[in-house]
């Protein structure tokens, strides 16, 4: 069952960060996500570097107003990114450019777009002028590790998740619904 809620419109959207080493970035996203929905924002969210199966691509089978596309391979990224790589970004880059420009979204979250920028399949200029295309009422989100402190500078909220202690030294792996 779909949830239906009426449109409203955010006056002014700001860019967010959430960065850090510490578990809860796109988890955060996908919260915000789900309440801008549910008080009526069309959401998108693309999820750079992934192409498997994580349970927020659900999301859009109960709430109309959010749209999630992967722009990655099924697999992680071990050493070096391949050519699928580079296209899955460029891609995803591409994507998210007409998006934001489009302004059919009130919030536009990217998710790992700092992995992205780690591995040199998108360039820190690429983000900037992302921010920069950001119409004033967007709300733009952008999460991943090692987020470059140029684009830090540019955002209104910066949010850095930091590991204190993670139940995966103890061997624990990840567990569908709660990492992934």
């Amino acid at each position: 069952m779909k949830l239906l809620v009426e449109e409203v419109t955010v006056e002014r959207g700001y860019v967010q960060i959430y960065t850090g080493d510490g578990k809860g970035k796109t988890t955060a996203a996908v919260g915000l996500s789900v309440r801008a929905a549910l008080a009526g924002e069309k959401v998108f969210i693309g999820q750079f570097i992934k192409g498997m199966k994580y349970s927020e691509l659900s999301l859009p089978n109960y709430i109309d107003r959010i749209v999630i596309e992967q722009f990655g391979r099924r697999c992680f990224i071990k050493n070096n990114p391949e050519s699928q790589d580079l296209e899955a970004a460029r891609n995803g880059l591409a994507r998210a450019r007409e998006i934001i420009i489009g302004r059919e979204f009130g919030v536009v979250v990217l998710d790992e777009i700092f992995i992205a920028h780690y591995y040199r399949l998108i360039s820190t200029e690429d983000i900037r002028r992302l921010i920069s295309s950001k119409p004033e009422e967007t709300e733009l989100v952008l999460t991943g590790r090692k987020a470059p402190s140029e684009i830090l500078d540019e955002a209104d909220l910066v949010t850095e998740m930091k590991e204190i202690k993670h139940y995966y030294s103890a061997g624990v792996q990840a567990r569908e619904g709660i990492e992934y």
